[in-house]
């Protein structure tokens, strides 16, 4: 079976993988608020992020306990405002070092969204009623509780199973 970590990137990064044969998911909480605004304060935010090393230190431990074969993450093209740029440049470049050797691939959102529900401009409450009506809400009561980024991920995971499949090393 192919190994893949599947995640929504942000300050609470959404995650789903598979690994001896069970399926795991939720949120990592990279920072607090008020710790975001402290390191404002002192130019944290600008000199080292605290975020990026956090999520960087749960990849590392991740993939030393699993060793995954691929990892895909949503493509998000922000143009906002250059800091938001720099930090999801800076999670992707995490991934990137992370995992050298694996497969690493990007979804575009809109092309996430149309794979899980048919619609490319999706919003979050339809992904979610998606996710449940596709894959098992009955079976699986602890999505009613997942967050977006937990639904993103786990969307993410299922879109590299049916497509990353063919990709070989």
């Amino acid at each position: 079976m192919i190994k893949t970590l599947a995640l929504d990137l942000g300050t609470n990064t959404g995650f789903a993988y598979n690994a001896e044969d069970h399926f795991h998911s939720g949120t990592w909480v990279h920072a607090t608020a008020s710790e975001i605004k402290a390191w404002g304060k002192n130019r944290m935010r600008r000199r080292s992020d605290p975020r990026i090393s956090r999520f960087h230190a749960k990849l590392v431990e991740l993939n030393y306990s699993h060793k995954f074969d691929q990892v895909i993450f949503e493509d998000v093209e922000f143009n906002t405002y250059t800091y938001q740029c720099q930090l999801w440049a800076s999670y992707r470049a995490a991934i990137w070092l992370t995992f050298p050797g694996e497969i690493v691939e990007c979804v575009p959102v809109s092309t996430l969204k149309l794979f899980a529900t048919g619609h490319g401009g999706a919003d979050k409450a339809t992904m979610k009623r998606a996710l449940i009506a596709k894959h098992g809400g009955d079976k699986n009561p602890w999505m009613e509780k997942a967050d977006d980024n937990e639904v993103d991920a786990i969307w993410l995971w299922h879109w590299a199973k049916t497509n990353l499949s063919r990709i070989q090393r």
